[in-house]
C-alpha cells in the first residue's frame, strides 16, 4: 500500500508545530502559572511555528522517503535549530527583551527541541516499521544484468527504505534467480502498462544507447521516473558526487560536506563556542596548576610551540604543555615509548591526554578544530605525502584535537607506514561523510578512550 510523500510530509510537519505549540504551553504554565495566553505571546507563538516551518521546508526535515540516511537527516535537524534559534532570538530582541520573560523563553528553548528530536527519533523509528509491514513506498523496477549481490539490489531488498523492487529485466536472454520476477528487457514496456511503476533504475553500460533512449520515451510516456545508475567501480572507496554547472555533469571524485558553507559555519560556530568554555571554565586554572608543577619538575617553558601542518597545508604553531626535557630531536622524532626525553610529570599529562588542553586556544583562534586530521609536524607531512597516497587530502580541512583515527585507536607513535595509512583512511572518511553529529560522537568517543586508558598513550 502506498502513502503520497506529501501527505507524509503533512503529517510531520503537523507533528512538529504540535510539539512546538506544546512546549509553548508549557513554558507559559511553568512561568505564570496559567495557560491564558496574552496576545503578545499568541504572537510570538504564530512567528515560532511559521519560522520552524519555513526553514524545515528548506533543510527538508519533512522529507522522509528514504529514512536510510539518519546522520544526514539529524544534521540538517541540528541546522535548522541553530537557524531557528537565531531566528527567534533576533524576533524577541526586535521587540526588546523586556517584553518576554527570560524565564519563559529558557523554558520553551529546552522544552521545544526536547520534544522535537524525541518526535524525530520516534516518527523515524514508526515510519520504519510501517514500511517493514508493507505500507509507504515506491514500486521500482532495475533494468540491467544484476546479481543477488548487486548492491542497488540489496539496498531495495530492506522494505525500511522506502522501496518495493517488483521487477527485474535484462538485456540478456538468461534469466536471474532473484527475489522478484525477473524478464527480458523485451517485456518491459508490456510489464509497464500492467503495473504501476514510480521508477526505473538503469544499471547497464550507457553505451547501450538504443535500449536507453527507448527506456526514456517509454518512461516519459508512461509518467515512470527514470534513474540512471553509473558505473563507478573503478572508485570503489570513494562517495562519487554529481553537480551541473549549466547543464553539463561534473563528477567530483570526493565527496567534501565541509565544501558547503552553512557547514562549515555551522562547525566553526559550534568550535568557538566549545573552545571558548573549555578555556574559561577549564583552562582558566589548568594552566597555572600545570604550569607550576613544570616549572618546579623540569627547567624550560610551561608551553612547547611546534609548527605543524594546518589547512591547505598552510603551518601554524601549535599549542601543548611540555612534556620533554629541553632537547634538538622535538621537530624530527616522534615521542615513543620509554622516550627518555619526557619527565615524570610530562608522562601523565601524555598518558591523561592533559598536554593537548592548551591546543583549544588554537581552535579559538581558528587554527585547529576539536575534531579533525591530527596535526603532524612539517617533517612528517613532507615525507610521508610522498610515499602516501591520498596523504595530502587531510590538510583540506582544518587539524583538530582529536579525530576519527584516534577515536579508532590510532594515536600516539607511527612505527609502521601502514599505521601512517591506517590514520589516513580514517582521515579521509572523516573528510568525506562530516556531519556534526559525528563530531559530537568523536569526542564522546576520545573522552572515553581517556578514562579507558589507550596502549600508544605515551
Amino acid at each position: 500500500m502506498k502513502v503520497k510523500a506529501n501527505k507524509l510530509r503533512l503529517l510531520f510537519s503537523l507533528g512538529d508545530i504540535f510539539h512546538i505549540t506544546l512546549s509553548l504551553l508549557l513554558a507559559y504554565r511553568i512561568t505564570f502559572y496559567s495557560l491564558d495566553l496574552t496576545d503578545k505571546y499568541l504572537f510570538f507563538a504564530i512567528i515560532v511555528n511559521l519560522s520552524w516551518l519555513l526553514i524545515g521546508y528548506s533543510f527538508k526535515l519533512f522529507t522522509y522517503e528514504s529514512a536510510s540516511r539518519i546522520e544526514k537527516m539529524f544534521s540538517n535537524f541540528i541546522k535548522a535549530v541553530v537557524f531557528h534559534a537565531l531566528l527567534t532570538t533576533s524576533f524577541v530582541f526586535a521587540l526588546k527583551t523586556n517584553t518576554f520573560s527570560t524565564d519563559y523563553l529558557y523554558y520553551f528553548f529546552i522544552l521545544c527541541y526536547l520534544l522535537l528530536v524525541l518526535w524525530r527519533v520516534f516518527s523515524i523509528v514508526l515510519l520504519k516499521q510501517y514500511r517493514k509491514l508493507g505500507y509507504n513506498y515506491k514500486e521500482v523496477a532495475i533494468v540491467g544484468a544484476v546479481n543477488e549481490f548487486n548492491p542497488l539490489y540489496q539496498f531495495f531488498l530492506k522494505y525500511e527504505n522506502g522501496f518495493k523492487l517488483v521487477a527485474h529485466f535484462n538485456p540478456d536472454i538468461k534469466r536471474v534467480k532473484l527475489n522478484c520476477p525477473s524478464y527480458h528487457i523485451s517485456e518491459l514496456e508490456e510489464f509497464c502498462s500492467e503495473n504501476n511503476i514510480d521508477e526505473i533504475y538503469f544499471s547497464d553500460s550507457l553505451q547501450e544507447e538504443n535500449i536507453l533512449r527507448d527506456i526514456m520515451k517509454l518512461c516519459d510516456d508512461s509518467m515512470i521516473r527514470l534513474k540512471i545508475i553509473p558505473d563507478f567501480s573503478a572508485f570503489k572507496q570513494r562517495k562519487v558526487n554529481i553537480d551541473f554547472y549549466g547543464g553539463i555533469p561534473v563528477i567530483t571524485l570526493r565527496e567534501e560536506p565541509l565544501q558547503d558553507d552553512v557547514n562549515r559555519l555551522l562547525k566553526r560556530i559550534f568550535d568557538i563556542l566549545f573552545s571558548f568554555l573549555v578555556i574559561i571554565l577549564i583552562l582558566s586554572w589548568l594552566i597555572p596548576l600545570v604550569g607550576l608543577i613544570i616549572k618546579l619538575t623540569s627547567p624550560g617553558p610551561v608551553f612547547f610551540i611546534q609548527k605543524r601542518s594546518g589547512l591547505d597545508n598552510n603551518e601554524f604553531n601549535c599549542f601543548k604543555f611540555r612534556t620533554m626535557s629541553l632537547n634538538n630531536m622535538s621537530d624530527v622524532r616522534q615521542a615513543y615509548k620509554d622516550d627518555p626525553r619526557i619527565t615524570r610529570f610530562g608522562s601523565f599529562l601524555r598518558k591523561s591526554s592533559l598536554d593537548e588542553m592548551p591546543q583549544f586556544i588554537n581552535v579559538f583562534l581558528g587554527d585547529m578544530s576539536v575534531v579533525g586530521p591530527r596535526p603532524h609536524m612539517l617533517k612528517h607531512t613532507e615525507s610521508y605525502s610522498k610515499i602516501i597516497n591520498g596523504y595530502m587530502v587531510r590538510q583540506l580541512v582544518l587539524p583538530g584535537i582529536t579525530g576519527a583515527a584516534q577515536a579508532n585507536g590510532y594515536r600516539g607513535e607511527t612505527k609502521t607506514l601502514v599505521d601512517m595509512e591506517n590514520r589516513v583512511k580514517y582521515d579521509v572518511w572523516y573528510i568525506e561523510n562530516w556531519s556534526l553529529l559525528l563530531d559530537i560522537k568523536l569526542i564522546i568517543l576520545t573522552i572515553v578512550n581517556i578514562f579507558k586508558g589507550q596502549k600508544n598513550a605515551f
